[in-house]
């Protein structure tokens, strides 16, 4: 094996700033809508109650426990000393950096090459976004809940290896919190292979040992956290109302195909994911490679469950349909696997380099000039920040909605209408609840995953765009619902608001005269609001 680089420092900072600064220049950073509107107007409510109180998502989300309620919790902590934005924005940088170190961490405590971990850190965070099965990852250019959960979980993952059993199963119980299928996943893994290692007679005593400890202290952190959703599942209700689809059709087929049924996937991820799968199990076939990997029966458990457990999500979700089972993501578990043949393939890559080549490669990475040279395109980054610069605006999405014309309509509803309105929007819109801070009926990208609320979500929205129900939703089924949307007359329109209640209508087509009922209060661009007059008399 050769030997370590001198520095221990050095080559995880490079590999955190430089990996964080390609990322930013690749895809940069979002804000405020997409699957933040799932969060960040339930943290709104928090900070500001009141606001959005006749929202009815926003309402299902502060009426008790949800799966949002510790990082939501999180980030209203910090959004009481700082702006939202701001708060968002700091979780995300921290969380970022966290994923980027574990997997630098992981990857060195497999290999012990600094070399091969600083590879993998761009590898898996910059080169291959998403290449997994059912469009996951372990960053986003947003912050997700997610991002929070992998960090701790990955760096549980870390204190297994390293022998720091009860530190590991804290770290995997907080990620439970952030993000309850992460930190589950994670621990079912890793406790499976510790019980694996029971069946083997000369770690038995070792191995059990190391798994009651396991066990207990992710059953004791993870409990805040787990406990409230298990009761919620127990107790929901049986079935559907009558006349509504399956809640199994609602998540799977209508909402989310691209992340439960296999048939959904996207072709290229499913075709770079077998990629990697391929060149990582080839790589072990190479007897350097397996001596190379400190922690070989590990992986080849971890990625062995993980195969089991994407046949079992095949199982459950396309021959044989069970709802419970689709819930919980099976395919989620191939960004770990993801990560963990990017390693491999790492390894096997720092292993090809002539000795001569390794050394000085190594060398360079282990001074000090690498990450000065990542914190020096930081600088830059930010000195284009301060004196508006295209190529950084450009990276920074949020500024680019608020030329929108949408932005301008969500600052007239913000400033012009009551806290308590109500709009309706077209189905595709997920930044008007943040953005106007004010409530709407439904979208499309904020979901209950309570399974009596699936059958709201579904009514509120097939009410609001009626369109015939596709085999396949997802956001192909989105300019279906926006037309439907937009096909409702005026006398529909009415009709729905005195059923959910809503004053405001949001449009992208101009309804036909004459409009009885809605009386025309906002125009800019494409965009028309209407308010919805009372009854008469």
């Amino acid at each position: 094996m050769r030997s370590d680089t001198r520095n221990a420092y050095a080559e995880p900072a490079f590999a955190v700033l430089g990996a964080a600064l390609l990322y930013f220049v690749r895809f940069g950073y979002d804000f405020g809508r997409s699957d933040q509107d799932e969060f960040l107007p339930y943290l709104l409510s928090r900070l500001h109650p009141g606001l959005l109180s006749h929202d009815w998502f926003v309402q299902t989300q502060t009426a008790g426990f949800n799966v949002r309620t510790y990082f939501v919790g999180l980030l209203e902590g910090l959004a009481s000393l700082m702006p939202v934005w701001l708060a968002v924005l700091l979780v995300y940088a921290v969380t970022w950096f966290m994923i980027a170190a574990a997997v630098y961490a992981l990857a060195n405590v497999l290999t012990g090459d600094r070399l091969a971990a600083t590879a993998t850190v761009f590898l898996a965070l910059v080169l291959t976004p998403q290449w997994t099965l059912g469009g996951n990852d372990l960053v986003h250019r947003m912050l997700v809940p997610s991002m929070p959960a992998w960090g701790l979980g990955l760096w549980g993952t870390v204190a297994l290896l390293t022998r720091r059993t009860r530190r590991g199963a804290a770290l995997l119980g907080l990620a439970t919190w952030m993000q309850a299928l992460v930190g589950l996943h994670l621990a079912l893994l890793l406790g499976t292979v510790l019980l694996l290692r029971c069946l083997k007679a000369s770690e038995r005593a070792e191995a059990l040992h190391r798994l009651r400890r396991f066990a207990g202290f992710y059953v004791l952190f993870a409990a805040p956290a787990l406990l409230p959703l298990l009761y919620d599942q127990l107790t929901a209700t049986a079935s559907p109302e009558p006349g509504t689809p399956s809640r199994f059709y609602i998540l799977a087929a209508f909402r989310a195909p691209h992340h439960y049924l296999p048939s959904s996937f996207s072709a290229h991820a499913a075709e770079r994911f077998g990629l990697l799968a391929a060149g990582g199990l080839l790589a072990l076939a190479f007897p350097p490679v397996r001596k190379m990997l400190r922690h070989l029966p590990f992986v080849g458990l971890v990625l062995a469950l993980i195969a089991v457990a994407c046949s079992l999500g095949l199982l459950f979700t396309e021959a044989w349909p069970v709802l419970l089972v689709t819930k919980l993501q099976l395919f989620k578990t191939t960004v770990l696997a993801k990560v963990l043949f990017l390693i491999i393939l790492g390894a096997a890559g720092s292993l090809l380099l002539p000795t001569g080549l390794w050394k000085r490669i190594s060398g360079l990475l282990a001074t000090p000039w690498p990450p000065l040279l990542a914190l020096a395109g930081w600088t830059f980054l930010f000195v284009g920040l301060i004196t508006q610069k295209e190529f950084v605006l450009a990276r920074l999405h949020p500024l680019a909605h608020q030329e929108e014309a949408l932005a301008q309509v969500e600052r007239w509803a913000r400033t012009q209408t009551p806290e308590e309105a109500i709009f309706a929007v077209p189905p595709s819109i997920d930044s008007f609840r943040a953005g106007a801070r004010r409530g709407i009926v439904v979208n499309f990208k904020a979901y209950p995953f309570r399974d009596a609320l699936m059958d709201e979500w579904y009514r509120r929205l097939t009410d609001l765009a009626p369109i015939r129900p596709p085999v396949r939703g997802g956001a192909a089924v989105l300019p279906h619902l926006d037309a439907a949307y937009e096909g409702l007359s005026a006398d529909e329109l009415r009709r729905l608001a005195g059923t959910y209640g809503f004053t405001y209508v949001v449009r992208r087509t101009r309804l036909p005269w004459p409009h009885r009922g809605l009386a025309e209060v906002f125009r800019h661009g494409t965009w028309t609001v209407y308010r919805v007059l009372p009854d008469g008399p």
